[in-house]
Formats: C-alpha cells, structure tokens, sequence
C-alpha cells in the first residue's frame, strides 16, 4: 500500500455504498473518489467491489478482508491523533462543531458569540448535515444534537433539556383553511410532510399519513419546514424553538405537545482534557441550560 488516503476513500465507499454517498461524506466530488477506487485496486491487482448492480458498490471477499485491516487502521490513526491533540492545555486552536441545521441557526449564535468573547484564542467551526457525525472516526470535536445520546464506544454524553414538538401554521392559512381542534380537524388539512429518516418513524411518520399525496410539501430541513409554514403552504411539526422563536407561525392544537427526547452534548473520552473542548463543553452546557427557549412550560 503506497497511500493512507486510498484507504479512506476505499472505507468511505464501503460504509456509504456508492459513489455519490462517499463523495458527499468525504467532501469531494463523485470522479475524485472513482479515481481514488481504481488506484487502489490497480496496487493491490485484485478488484475490492462487486459493481454489478447499478449504482451499488458491495465488497467482494477480497474487499471485506481489506476493509477489516483498514478500519483496525484507521483507528490506530485516530488514537494517535487525539492522544497527541489530548495533550494540548493551551485555549486556542479550532473545534469543530456538529449539529443539526436549527440548532445552529436558531439556538447557538448568541452564544457563539459569548463564548467567543470569553475566549477569543479558540475558532469554532459549525458543521450541520442531517447524518449524524462520527465522533470516534473524528469527524468533528463535539456535538449537539437530539435524539439518542451515542452508539458509538467513550462518548461521554451530557443532558442539556427536553426537546418538545408541536405543530404550527401561519395566520394566513388558518384564516383561510380553518383552524383544527383534534385529529379528525386535521385529517382535511396540508400538513407539511418529513423528507428523511424519520419519515418513517413515530409522531413525525403519523403525522405524513395526513393530507393529499399528490399535493403534499414536504422537506428534510426544519428550517426549510418553517419557511413553508411561514409562507401558507400548510401546518408543520415543529421544535417549539423553531416554531415560535422570530416567527409569526400560530400553535395548532396546543394539546399536542410531544416529548422527542433530549438535546445533548458529546465529546470522545480522550478529548475531555483538551483545554479547549474542555471550555467550549462547559460554557455551552451552562448556557443552553439556561436558555429559555429550551425551557418553556
């Protein structure tokens, strides 16, 4: 093996099962990684995907046996890089944040800014995206996010608040479609539908089996649901944060009011003595706990 990196594009290929998928992960485009692939198999002189299925890349025997020795190598990369970042007691230097998009919108920047004048050595990067970063692979620092804690081994997970849902909708569209009392109100009324993964699942998936398919609107992004909301075209579930900070949008069914959770934030155990996680962790903790928009009765 001449090169560390066609490991990784081969290891990005391999968890996300195609090319674009990779891409996307990876930050590059989809004809860097082909070409990351095909170097690799020209080295090893053995073809590592099965391509026989459009779109789909699906490790052959030989493939799975490299893909084992390359995330045992990949760990080995990862350790050496937080033992020696582990070690690191000056406040400055760049953390990279992981969130979701109206966590970072809505939420954070106030204090963003108070942490920055606090500790004006230290950047802080903000990634949003709708998968979940990986911690352990070093995909980012830290992360805020709701839902589940971490699947994922030495995570140290820390509770910040409930995160509460309810539904919303403009003035202009109650006025104009009627106001819903109960479930069966709301059976006749454009709900604005969930685009991802949990379109599927719970209260957000019950929710997509109102309205007309055919002219349902629909998106993977709350802020993008908001928008919707904002601009008439139907009643959205929403965080309460989303739906009722800087907004016009008027609470439907005030009854409704579902528990999805905890917001947490998360650092890699071997982080926790990085002076500059350390800070950043304890100040945003602090602050979010105390912020009223996660605490509303």
């Amino acid at each position: 093996m001449d090169s560390w990196d066609d490991l990784r594009y081969f290891l990005a290929v391999s968890r996300q099962g195609s090319l674009n998928a990779a891409a996307g992960s990876l930050g590059v485009d989809q004809s860097t990684v082909f070409r990351r692939l095909r170097s690799l198999e020209q080295n090893l002189g053995t073809q590592v995907f099965d391509r026989r299925k459009p779109g789909k890349y699906e490790l052959t025997h030989a493939g799975e046996r490299l893909a084992s020795q390359a995330r045992q190598m990949e760990e080995a990369t990862f350790n050496i890089d937080r033992q020696v970042r582990g070690h690191d007691l000056e406040l400055s230097g760049l953390i990279r944040v992981t969130t979701a998009e109206d966590i970072a919108v809505l939420l954070l920047p106030p204090h963003l800014r108070a942490f920055q004048q606090k500790y004006p050595e230290i950047s802080v990067e903000i990634i949003t995206d709708n998968r979940y970063f990986s911690l352990g692979r070093g995909e980012a620092d830290i992360a805020i996010r709701p839902g589940e804690s971490s699947s994922e081994d030495r995570i140290v997970p820390r509770r910040i608040s409930r995160a509460f849902f309810g539904l919303y909708a403009s003035r202009d569209y109650l006025d104009s479609a009627g106001s819903p009392a109960n479930w069966e109100d709301l059976a006749g009324h454009r709900v604005i539908r969930w685009k991802n993964d949990l379109a599927e699942d719970g209260f957000a998936g019950m929710l997509n089996e109102y309205g007309d398919e055919g002219t349902a609107t629909g998106s993977n992004s709350l802020m993008a649901q908001r928008a919707m909301a904002e601009n008439g075209l139907g009643i959205a579930y929403l965080p309460e944060f989303v739906g009722e900070e800087g907004t016009e949008l008027v609470r439907v069914m005030p009854q409704v009011r579902i528990d999805s959770g905890y917001i947490w934030v998360l650092h890699h155990d071997e982080l926790r003595h990085v002076a500059r996680v350390r800070a950043f962790v304890e100040f945003m903790i602090e602050a979010l706990r105390l912020d009223s928009r996660l605490n509303r009765e």
